[in-house]
């Protein structure tokens, strides 16, 4: 059943190819524009803003299309999640344009995920799966609101990379498509064991996107010609979010772990940023140009390489993200915290890790 699924991608990446020069009008239009400034948007004009608009409609587009025409019986559970993924990429666009305050933000983006869970029963288990990794069964009462805190946050957590990495044309986009080709390869391999309505699910969405993020490549890969905006970063960040709980709800934590480790690069970039800003006495939320991406490129690397050596990168993780689910439980958690380890040793010996001008 693979390839019908897998079909989900062309007419994401048809829809995304003709719908992107669209959201290029109409941003300039509205005037919903990325305007540059010293420090944190070096681009040379003012760029439209509306690429997220443009994915979300392709990879909601192509999901509508397939359960109109195609002969698969799509899970219930699928309608939830592509409602909070456009619900929260509208906030995010929304955000691009009127600059919603991160407070607000974060509490609306809690309650859609949050209510996306519980709709969808997607990541309900996840509680389970981290107690039994230590040999606990917790009962209902505990599992259920440890599984939301800890769904919430790691899909607030994915949200929160990818719109970080989202730094240099072609950048977030490129490196959402190639982990969600992993995950279409994670969800193939996982389907003859649980092939229920999560497994539907897990292959849709990662074709979908997929897709989607691969037609609007040809438009944002350098030099763009618009960009994603908050909208956009969002949605791949929530999407590759409720793949991860997804996963969760497989029979072990071999398959969460191996979905953490395919989205090893956003995540380390994130944590490699906020821990340079503290080391240089700086707050770790306000940005500036220490990514990982951003030292590539002051090392001497153009951006199209350093895009491509974060493409390749991502493929590295996700390889060893498909190593970790043909082993046992516990030595793929010591495969999750070795790879963990190395990326940071191999950062510090880079002198990555060290606060400017150290």
């Amino acid at each position: 059943m693979t390839p019908a699924y897998l079909a989900y991608a062309p007419v994401a990446l048809g829809l995304a190819a003709v719908a992107t020069p669209i959201a290029i009008q109409v941003a300039r239009r509205l005037d919903i524009m990325d305007h540059p400034d010293t420090l944190l948007k070096p681009h040379a004009r003012a760029m439209p803003y509306l690429g997220g608009v443009a994915m979300g409609l392709a990879w909601a587009g192509a999901i509508l299309a397939a359960t109109l025409f195609s002969p698969l019986k799509l899970p219930p559970m699928l309608g939830w999640i592509v409602g909070g993924g456009l619900a929260i990429a509208a906030l995010g666009t929304v955000d691009d344009k009127k600059h919603i305050s991160p407070k607000l933000r974060l509490a609306l983006s809690t309650i859609i995920v949050g209510g996306v869970m519980v709709a969808s029963g997607a990541g309900m288990q996840i509680g389970q799966v981290v107690a039994g990794m230590v040999g606990l069964d917790l009962p209902i009462a505990v599992a259920v609101p440890l599984s939301l805190g800890v769904g919430v946050f790691i899909v607030l957590g994915a949200c929160n990379s990818t719109n970080l990495i989202d730094g240099l044309d072609g950048l977030c986009a490129g490196v959402s498509c190639v982990v969600c080709v992993v995950y279409f390869l994670l969800g193939a391999a996982l389907m003859p064991q649980m092939p229920g309505d999560a497994a539907k699910a897990r292959l849709i969405l990662a074709a979908a996107m997929t897709g989607a993020t691969g037609g609007f490549l040809l438009w944002n890969f350098k030099p763009a010609k618009i960009f994603m905006g908050d909208g956009g970063s969002l949605l791949l960040g929530f999407n590759s979010g409720m793949l991860m709980l997804l996963f969760a709800d497989a029979p072990d934590a071999r398959w969460l772990l191996g979905a953490l480790v395919i989205f090893t690069l956003p995540v380390f970039d994130t944590a490699l940023a906020m821990f340079r800003r503290w080391n240089s006495g700086k707050p770790i939320f306000v940005g500036d140009r220490s990514h990982f991406y951003d030292q590539l490129v002051q090392r001497g690397l153009t951006v199209r390489q350093t895009v491509l050596v974060c493409y390749a990168v991502t493929a590295a993780f996700g390889a060893i993200g498909l190593i970790v689910i043909w082993t046992p439980p516990w030595p793929a958690l010591l495969i999750f915290a070795g790879v963990a380890l190395l990326t940071w040793t191999l950062a510090h010996a880079a002198g990555m890790t060290r606060g400017a001008g150290e």
